[in-house]
């Protein structure tokens, strides 16, 4: 009994030392726990705390930054693009905003330092020159300009507006700014070596319209060509001079094709009517050009003193028939005396590894390989048109050009064109060989030459020949005239960039623009949304 007693007594006590103020305590403090394991967790601070929230935001963080890297990427290729225009991608299939070969090799060589001012705002030439139609023609011609400064350092482009800079033509005397001329481009090579170039020369566009309606529309670039010559022009000291021959009823198909070309590759161009002036003492070559009537005796002895040169030679005459049956006795002697005569009759063709669409326009092969050894590409042929066959008469002056020797004949004057209604009706005047081209030479003791050359065609010097890369035509008699002078091969041809090529269409403002939306905000979208199809995927796992 004691014992229980003991024992009831001990809890008594124990009891008794547990304050109030410590059962309080107790209570609050159970409360408190039960509370916090009844209380829901904050679900955004613990997904902020989680693993996937880390996971996730190392995911943005890397789409943001590289988004970044693309806008920098395109805006530094914009300005690097802009400061150097070789950088530039062309898309086109035939090249359309890239320089030719031949321009690119020539520009290399320029050793003058040269300012090419573009007369207008850069913005204007940018968006056209206000032109109603055809402005990629513009653009075309703008991008050819800074890639042209930016293929050698002594080439510089500055855009300057007449309107704005009224003193800048102060220094240019020797141009009429006031004549109705719309100058566009003006080239200086310094020390008063300088040139213009006006719309007309640098593009090709509708007179009607913009002398009817005041509107640009252009449908053609020939700034290549245009700026290459005013260079050319600018820094050829000693031009040579050429004398194209008036008067005799020249054929206008492609004369001004023949002297554009030659003023292109900077010689000295001048007409002279042999009935009232002599040619200039100067002048190395002279072009007598489709003549539909003869010299007159006076005009043919003024041209063979020419030739003569007092027995000092140094002269060269080129000489270009008609098509057609015309009495020229006066120019035949020229002609004879230099070991040659001209076919009373129509050149043809009959091999189709030869003839284009007619058997009296075909292509041509070189003989000489005196006017072909400064080439650029001796493969790519000339081709003629309704040419005269040229007969060599004496061998030990004249040497044969351009020739064919496959299925070719000469088809005369006097035969009715009833009779031949097939190409076998040809057959009976076909010849084992035809010459299309030739040149006589007299050389005196001290070796000094005077030549004349007869080509067949004039038709192969027409603008749609000399204006084309796919013939040889321009590139030939450039060659011819510089091997004749001794300019060596420093003339270049320059092929326009013609209306109908499609390419040049295809890049417009609204495509630079649309190329411009796809890489600078459609791609970083799209990385945008793959990065944010990559993060709600990792977090529903």
């Amino acid at each position: 009994m004691e014992n229980n007693e003991n024992k009831n007594l001990n809890q008594v006590d124990t009891t008794e030392e547990v304050s109030f103020e410590d059962i309080i305590d107790n209570s609050e403090s159970k409360n408190k726990k039960s509370k916090r394991k009844n209380k829901k967790p904050n679900s955004f601070v613990s997904f902020l705390k989680s693993r996937k929230a880390k996971r996730g935001a190392v995911a943005t963080a890397i789409v943001v930054v590289f988004i970044c890297i693309i806008f920098l990427l395109n805006m530094i290729t914009g300005i690097l693009v802009d400061k150097f225009p070789s950088l530039q991608l062309d898309l086109t299939s035939n090249h359309t905003y890239e320089l030719q070969q031949d321009t690119v090799e020539y520009l290399r060589q320029v050793d003058k330092d040269i300012t090419i001012y573009a007369l207008a705002k850069e913005d204007s030439f940018k968006s056209g020159l206000s032109a109603s139609s055809g402005s990629q023609y513009v653009v075309q011609g703008y991008k050819l300009l800074k890639k042209m400064a930016a293929g050698n350092d002594k080439i510089s482009l500055k855009f300057l507006e007449l309107s704005s800079n009224p003193t800048f033509t102060n220094k240019y005397s020797n141009i009429n700014w006031s004549s109705d001329s719309q100058y566009l481009i003006l080239i200086d090579a310094g020390d008063d070596n300088y040139t213009t170039l006006t719309l007309d020369e640098c593009f090709t566009y509708s007179q009607e319209n913009l002398s009817y309606y005041g509107t640009l529309e252009f449908t053609a670039s020939t700034i290549e060509q245009a700026v290459v010559t005013g260079i050319l022009d600018v820094t050829t000291e000693d031009k040579v001079c050429i004398d194209f021959i008036t008067g005799s009823g020249e054929t206008e198909d492609g004369y001004s094709a023949m002297k554009n070309l030659l003023k292109q590759n900077a010689y000295d161009v001048k007409d002279i009517s042999l009935t009232t002036e002599n040619l200039r003492d100067k002048a190395e070559i002279a072009v007598l050009y489709g003549p539909t009537v003869d010299l007159s005796e006076d005009a043919a002895n003024k041209l063979q003193k020419w030739i003569d040169n007092d027995g000092e030679y140094g002269k060269t005459l080129i000489y270009i028939p008609v098509d057609t049956q015309v009495d020229t006795p006066n120019i035949d002697a020229i002609i004879s005396e230099y070991g040659m005569k001209v076919s009373q009759g129509i050149a043809y063709c009959l091999s189709s590894s030869y003839y284009i669409n007619s058997p009296y326009t075909f292509l041509t092969e070189y003989d000489s390989d005196i006017y072909t050894a400064s080439l650029k590409n001796s493969d790519i042929p000339t081709i003629v048109g309704n040419s005269r066959a040229v007969e060599i008469t004496n061998q030990d002056n004249a040497v044969a050009m351009l020739k064919v020797d496959s299925s070719v004949g000469v088809l005369p004057f006097d035969v009715n064109s009833d009779e031949i209604t097939s190409e076998k009706d040809l057959e009976k005047y076909m010849k084992d060989s035809i010459n299309l081209a030739c040149v006589g030479t007299k050389t005196n003791e001290e070796e000094a030459k005077s030549n004349v050359a007869v080509f067949g065609s004039y038709y192969m010097f027409a603008s749609t020949f000399l204006n084309t890369t796919s013939f040889n035509n321009a590139n030939y008699i450039v060659n011819f005239c510089n091997t004749v002078t001794d300019r060596g091969d420093m003339g270049i041809t320059i092929a326009t960039a013609e209306a109908n090529v499609p390419e040049i269409g295809t890049i417009t403002d609204s495509t630079v623009n649309a190329m411009y939306a796809i890489f600078t905000v459609g791609i970083p979208v799209i990385v945008l949304l793959i990065g944010l199809l990559v993060f709600i995927r990792r977090r529903n796992r």
